[in-house]
């Protein structure tokens, strides 16, 4: 059916949509039995009909959308609408935190990857990285990219990126990684003693890397993390686990 907006509302017509690991994990798991859960919440597209007491914003406007509830239900993530769809109603548009707009010259394709790269900029928040301070980012898909390019933008220049992808691997590398690494083909811990120096441990010396960034999914990343560390040192885990993560203190 066709959505009914109200004068607060909008309805854009979606030209790009990614595909996010939760969606694939909403459909293998799925969410509240008995409840439909529309996908989709990485998107972008055209106003295709503004409520009267929407301002600053036009018919034909190209935007990015914002997922969260901030106001009139979620998108795509347990609310009533999802972005996998050819005419998104979004609800509450009023309120100036959903659409914004993206410059002329920006894919559509682009501008809907500003909901993940909202989510690796949250990790960097999170993790207060500073200039000057070595940081590990494991995991290199879309969410451990926008986290290096954001600590790139940010002057944090020691970043070495972990996967076992090579694509992904030189994408960061483009993106200013300082180093990368595969897991397959280095010892991870030996390397980033070398990049980032040495700590004194208990169980003799460590990796001086001051931040991790947790964005792979693997489990053993996480003890792995805890078991090497450096006293002092900082964890941030952005991907999804779903498994209890063992780790001995």
């Amino acid at each position: 059916a066709e959505p009914t907006p109200g004068p607060r509302d909008a309805l854009v017509r979606i030209a790009a949509c990614g595909i996010c690991g939760t969606d694939v994990s909403y459909v293998h798991m799925g969410m509240t039995p008995g409840h439909p859960i529309p996908l989709g919440h990485e998107m972008a597209g055209f106003v295709e009909w503004i409520g009267d007491e929407v301002p600053n914003l036009r018919v034909g406007d190209r935007v990015a959308i914002c997922p969260s509830d901030v106001g009139g239900g979620a998108i795509g993530t347990g609310g009533g609408q999802g972005g996998l769809t050819p005419l998104l109603h979004v609800p509450d548009a009023a309120s100036g935190r959903r659409l914004f707009k993206v410059p002329d010259d920006m894919p559509l394709t682009t501008a809907a990857l500003a909901e993940p790269l909202a989510v690796g900029m949250q990790a960097v928040n999170q993790s207060e990285a500073k200039p000057g301070e070595r940081v590990a980012v494991f995991g290199c898909g879309p969410i451990g990219l926008m986290a290096i390019a954001t600590l790139i933008d940010r002057g944090v220049e020691d970043v070495v990126a972990i996967d076992f992808s090579r694509e992904r691997l030189n994408l960061a590398k483009s993106l200013g990684a300082s180093n990368a690494l595969d897991p397959a083909e280095v010892d991870v811990w030996e390397e980033l003693k070398r990049a980032h120096g040495t700590a004194p441990f208990m169980f003799g010396p460590t990796a001086a890397t001051d931040v991790f960034i947790e964005a792979s999914g693997a489990d053993s990343v996480i003890g792995d993390i805890l078991s090497n560390g450096r006293v002092g040192g900082r964890l941030v885990i952005v991907a999804l686990h779903y498994r209890p993560v063992p780790t001995s203190f």
